[in-house]
């Protein structure tokens, strides 16, 4: 019993990842920009929305597998600090005043489009307009009274939504695919075949997993093995990167665990939540780049990074796109980290003050 227990907890998984796989080889042929990512994140959002079931088993994938896949993601952006990243996060003060910039309007922006054109109730307007701190916006809704439902997918169509339509956007701008058909160039060369490399950065991956939710860090599952990757590279422990193979997985994975997120949600829901999502997504896409112009006249820095760098998506695949154009991947995530920090404590601050005025 117990063993078929474990087969029964592992077909969903099984199926997923075969779904996602099927939608990333799909779109990896039809020359889709990051395929291995947004193809699994389709096919299994569609699979998930539609109640697809083989067998009579549905698609489903746990969070703790997807964590895991996560960091390995984390200890290959960690795999690109070298001492020349300072020169570039000497410069970061000025997009910082940015991002702030950017969370207040685009929570003020959102907000008036929940409240006043989508309906809804006070706490699921204020918390789903947040651009950024998915756990955390939902969390605080609940504990204010939001109707969580709808302030969750609200939250994940934005993400679902920014990861999208920015290798799109890139396509268009630049007539360039944002990652290879292969599923991106992401990293140069590969493990070196030492076992002491291996060791060292799945170390790097299970310890910065634990002790980044232990240190409560802002997106932990990416920053903790993000951090220990970037010590022991800095510190040439290691110059090893994990192989191409392990990170076409990890966006399958990633994508997938997005588009299982899914399950529950009516279509009925769906297509309200999706059409308000456009629109917040386009307007605060527009107002990111409103920014980004304005910037450019006192940076050196490229459009499309500074884009990406201010673009309200998951840090997790914001980060790999940053990768895929060859920009700096710790600038990016730093910035994205520090969007999470200043919308859930700006969030946090003006909804008790808003409590108060009744």
């Amino acid at each position: 019993m117990p063993f078929l227990q474990t087969v029964n907890g592992l077909l969903p998984i099984a199926l997923s990842i075969a779904i996602a796989a099927i939608g990333g080889v799909i779109a990896s042929q039809v020359g889709l920009p990051m395929p291995y990512l947004l193809g699994a994140f389709l096919f299994v959002g569609a699979a998930t929305l539609a109640n697809v079931r083989i067998f009579g088993v549905r698609p489903n994938l746990p969070m703790p597998l997807r964590n895991v896949f996560v960091a390995v993601i984390g200890v290959m952006i960690g795999g690109n600090f070298h001492p020349g990243i300072f020169l570039t996060l000497g410069q970061i003060w000025l997009p910082a005043l940015g991002v702030l910039l950017f969370v207040v309007v685009s929570l003020l922006m959102n907000y008036l489009l929940f409240r006043k054109v989508g309906g809804y109730d006070r706490p699921t307007a204020f918390f789903g307009a947040m651009p950024g701190g998915l756990i955390e916006s939902i969390e605080m809704g609940e504990r204010a009274g939001a109707d969580t439902h709808i302030l969750t997918l609200q939250q994940f169509t934005r993400i679902s939504l920014v990861i999208t339509s920015l290798p799109f956007i890139f396509l268009i701008w630049t007539g360039e695919k944002v990652g290879s058909a292969a599923g991106v160039n992401l990293v140069s060369g590969g493990i070196t075949g030492a076992y002491v490399d291996w060791a060292v950065l799945a170390l790097c991956a299970g310890v910065g997993l634990v002790g980044g939710r232990a240190l409560r860090l802002p997106a932990s599952i990416l920053i903790g093995p993000m951090i220990l990757s970037a010590a022991v590279h800095y510190f040439g422990l290691t110059q090893a990167a994990p192989p191409i193979s392990l990170i076409v997985l990890a966006q399958m994975i990633v994508g997938a665990g997005l588009g299982a997120r899914f399950r529950g949600f009516k279509k009925t829901e769906f297509t309200k939540v999706i059409a308000l999502g456009l629109v917040s997504v386009a307007l605060m896409l527009a107002l990111d780049a409103t920014i980004v112009i304005g910037l450019q006249q006192f940076l050196d820095l490229p459009f499309d990074v500074l884009l990406i760098s201010f673009a309200p998506g998951g840090v997790t695949e914001t980060a790999l796109i940053a990768l895929s154009l060859h920009a700096n991947p710790v600038f990016v995530t730093t910035l994205h980290v520090f969007r999470i920090l200043v919308t859930v404590t700006i969030s946090s601050v003006a909804f008790k003050w808003l409590e108060k005025r009744g």
